[in-house]
C-alpha cells in the first residue's frame, strides 16, 4: 500500500517544478534518492559550516523503525479520515 501511495500521490508532487524547491534536501521516497546521497550531502554541508565556523551542532533521527510499532487499526482508522480514493485506503 505504501509503494501505491508513494506512486500516485507523493512522486507527482515531488516532480512538478513549482514544487521542487520544498524538497530539495529531501532523499527518502525519491526515484534516485539514497542514503549514500543523504550523507555525502550532509558531509559537504557540514564540511562547509567547519570552514567557516569552530564548530558545528548536528541533531539527527532515525523514524525506519518508527511504524513498526503502530497498531494497524488505529493507522487506518485515521487514514479513513483523509480523503483518499478507496483504492488506497481498501
Amino acid at each position: 500500500m505504501e509503494k501505491l501511495l508513494v506512486k500516485s500521490l507523493l512522486y507527482p508532487v515531488i516532480t512538478e517544478p513549482e514544487c521542487r524547491h520544498l524538497l530539495a534536501d529531501q532523499y527518502a521516497f525519491r526515484p534516485t534518492g539514497s542514503t549514500t546521497s543523504a550523507l555525502i550531502s550532509i558531509f559537504h554541508q557540514i564540511t562547509n559550516l567547519l570552514q567557516e565556523h569552530d564548530y558545528v551542532h548536528l541533531i539527527s533521527l532515525d523514524f525506519s523503525k518508527a511504524f513498526d510499532s503502530v497498531r494497524h487499526y488505529s493507522l487506518v482508522s485515521k487514514l479513513a479520515e483523509f480523503a483518499l480514493p478507496d483504492c488506497f485506503y481498501n
